[in-house]
């Protein structure tokens, strides 16, 4: 039976499972470049295709419309090229520049270039320095940027929306229909002024809850199963959520070699920005790596090298080793709202034929640095004796709570550590001493008479 007899909701699951299928036929370009730039090299990745009975044709859908055309080619757009007929320092897409040039470069000052990043996805120029080869290499890097807001615009039925209209300037002819539409004229400086300066005004200089992690292209990214249970690679890790998923992962294990999401550079080769919008990158560290054989046997490596796919034949058997099965990052940040450091640890294992679609399994977690952790709580209670001599009374006058805090070093995932709490209760009299009390001497306020000496004075 045709695909006419089918539910709507299964036809839209269907095209959803193709989409997902047909990820695996991105197209990259790379070129390096010397002296002499060489023409890019595409390599195509396409999904193959399982044999099944033919369908009905049916009629596109509406996702299929009038897609956005990008205005400016980012291959040929070169924004620090600001010299003519000269190479212009740190400019990798300079034209100008020769491999005499790049030997004395530090970095790229505009290493990613992109269109307009309103666009879900849209073509992204990369650009980086390959300072082991000899001479030192421009390497160029064209691939499809994907944007993660739910906002982004993915087709468009009105192109002219995109760019900003040509204003109509007054002229004798039109100044009357111009008077009319307008509601007169009014002196917007000052608002003009405060809107420029709210616009322009630099975003905070640290991640908050829930912000994206930006890279030095786009941003990191953490595999996540979303309306199903297939692997979303587009799915931005976000800064202090704790996150462990699994997913499925279903390939043609031919492309192996070429799958980016199997290997173990893809996870461990992004620079985390320290603050977003920054040019100080944080670089991820391999922390571990473990491989797992065939029979589930673990082995940890003692270097930390990247590995790559290899696909090979045993028996009748196809496999393909060194594929990634767990990811595991670890990142450090501060109150200040900056990461400082990040790790990740490994699980690579081989893949067979038999076993394909596999799991895959990714965790975040997030450490503070400096972590203070209270391990002493110390209580002073002030008391007095009150009333009478005969029969006082205690009365609490103060009490005094401190709490005591102790730095505990960062420690590797999964180990634990005893840490010793105490509490102490210290009870002070502050009375004074007691002091007898007497009534006071009386005194004496006698007068004579004032002739009491009478004849003799």
């Amino acid at each position: 039976m045709g695909s006419r007899g089918l539910p709507p909701l299964l036809l839209v699951l269907l095209d959803c499972w193709a989409s997902g299928s047909a990820q695996a036929g991105a197209t990259s370009a790379v070129t390096t470049e010397g002296f002499n730039s060489a023409e890019p090299a595409a390599t195509t990745l396409r999904p193959a295709l399982s044999p099944g009975p033919p369908e009905t044709p049916r009629a596109p859908r509406p996702s299929s419309g009038p897609r956005p055309t990008p205005v400016t080619d980012v291959a040929a757009l070169c924004v620090c090229d600001l010299s003519p007929a000269r190479c212009d320092v740190n400019c990798c897409c300079d034209p100008d520049c020769s491999s005499m040039d790049f030997s004395v470069f530090s970095a790229c000052s505009v290493p990613v270039v992109t269109g307009d990043r309103q666009f879900c996805s849209q073509k992204a120029a990369l650009y980086s320095l390959n300072f082991t080869a000899d001479p030192p290499q421009r390497v160029f890097k064209l691939v499809d940027q994907i944007n993660p807001s739910i906002f982004c615009i993915h087709i468009t039925n009105h192109k002219p929306a995109l760019s900003f209209i040509n204003p109509e300037v007054p002229d004798e002819n039109n100044f009357d229909k111009l008077m009319k539409t307008s509601d007169g004229f009014s002196s917007t400086a000052e608002s003009d002024i405060s809107l420029t300066t709210k616009l322009d005004a630099p975003s905070a200089a640290k991640y908050e809850y829930g912000a994206h992690l930006q890279t030095s292209d786009s941003f990191l990214r953490f595999p996540s199963p979303l309306t199903s249970s297939l692997c979303t690679d587009d799915n931005p890790a976000a800064f202090l959520v704790n996150e462990a998923v699994k997913c499925t992962r279903r390939i043609n294990l031919e492309q192996c070699e070429e799958i980016e999401a199997l290997s173990m550079a893809y996870y461990s080769s992004p620079k985390i920005l320290r603050v977003p919008n920054s040019k100080t990158e944080v670089p991820i560290t391999v922390q571990s790596v473990v491989i797992q054989s065939l029979n589930k046997t673990l082995t940890r490596r003692k270097d930390t090298a990247v590995l790559k796919q290899a696909l090979a034949e045993v028996g009748d058997i196809r496999i393909c080793s060194n594929v990634v099965l767990e990811v595991q990052y670890s990142l450090t940040y501060t109150d200040a709202g900056d990461v400082t450091k990040a790790a990740v640890s490994l699980l690579l294992g081989t893949v067979s034929s038999a076993v394909v679609p596999f799991q895959q399994k990714f965790e975040i977690r997030f450490i503070q640095d400096d972590c203070q952790l209270p391990v002493a709580l110390a209580v002073e209670v002030e008391w007095t004796k009150y009333g009478s001599l005969l029969n006082p009374q205690a009365r609490i006058v103060n009490v005094t709570a401190r709490l005591i805090a102790s730095a505990f070093p960062e420690t590797s995932s999964g180990s634990e550590r005893t840490v010793l709490i105490s509490t102490a209760v210290t009870f002070v009299d502050v009375s004074a001493p007691a002091e007898a009390g007497f009534r006071a001497q009386p005194t004496i306020n006698a007068k004579l008479p004032f002739n009491f000496f009478f004849p003799f004075v």
